[in-house]
């Protein structure tokens, strides 16, 4: 509420996290895979992928800029919880129904890999118990799933693109349509009253950011996260060929699996472009 402190519910954060566990892999047994090679592919190994969006509303309603450490902080919580709850219910299902059938305790608690990496205690539960999914986490882009089911919220890891912007969207006869477009927070600031012709500084879009920014967060997230994040940094028409590379060069050795960038062009045009 307005000058309230605002807070993060990490006990459903926990809740949620176990339900999304639960969910995902009883998906797997009930999806049509078109091949019975992914059919056998996805049984051996149950491979789900847990994750998050809205990182970026959530960062601007505590109050917190995306391009601070207190920002990345806040994220790299989330992702250790969301990982060591992710894990702790796939215990929990492997003894309610078995591990994945290619499940190696030595193999895949051996130094180096993902789980070596877990808290003593959920190492020794696999050990005992096996686990259900062979990986649990994943980041992904959910753009459309943020427009239509969560109010525009900030998609995935992503900060707001912009607070208001137009959309583009290709339509069932082959031509296009563009629609104006509010960013979730900053409309819910507007309707508690605040003044959005004088944002306050936390408020910081994709756009405000340097593509570093944007690497840092995803640095902070991925050794939290057992396959990969779907992240883009956007960067202006005339960014530099030279700062292309040394952004790759950077990623590559902070460990990351991958990274996209954006650059609108006059050619293709852009899918978002920023209110006038």
């Amino acid at each position: 509420m307005r000058g309230g402190t605002p807070a993060f519910d990490w006990d459903g954060l926990v809740r949620t996290t176990h339900t999304q566990v639960r969910f995902l892999d009883d998906m797997l047994d009930v999806t049509l895979w078109p091949l019975d090679e992914q059919a056998r592919e996805t049984a051996a190994k149950r491979r789900i992928g847990v994750g998050f969006t809205g990182l970026g509303d959530t960062l601007v309603m505590l109050g917190l800029r995306y391009d601070a450490e207190e920002g990345r902080e806040f994220a790299r919580r989330v992702a250790r919880t969301m990982r060591d709850e992710a894990y702790r219910a796939s215990v929990e299902l492997a003894r309610e129904r078995g591990a994945f059938p290619l499940f190696d305790a030595r193999r895949y608690l051996e130094e180096g890999t993902f789980a070596s990496r877990l808290p003593d205690e959920l190492k020794n539960a696999i050990r005992m118990h096996g686990i259900r999914n062979s990986h649990l986490l994943s980041i992904a882009p959910t753009g459309t799933v943020s427009l239509a089911f969560a109010d525009n919220a900030s998609n995935g890891i992503e900060p707001a693109f912009s607070w208001t912007y137009q959309r583009t969207k290709r339509m069932a006869d082959g031509g296009s349509q563009t629609f104006a477009v509010e960013d979730h927070a900053y409309r819910l600031y507007r309707e508690m009253g605040g003044d959005v012709n004088e944002l306050p500084e936390y408020f910081v879009s994709a756009l405000e950011m340097s593509a570093h920014d944007h690497l840092e967060m995803m640095a902070a997230v991925q050794p939290y996260v057992d396959t990969s994040i779907s992240k883009t940094v956007n960067v202006l028409a005339d960014y530099p060929f030279g700062a292309f590379q040394d952004l790759y060069f950077e990623a590559w050795r902070r460990g990351l699996k991958g990274l996209a960038t954006y650059r609108p062009n006059e050619t293709l045009g852009a899918v978002l472009s920023v209110t006038p």
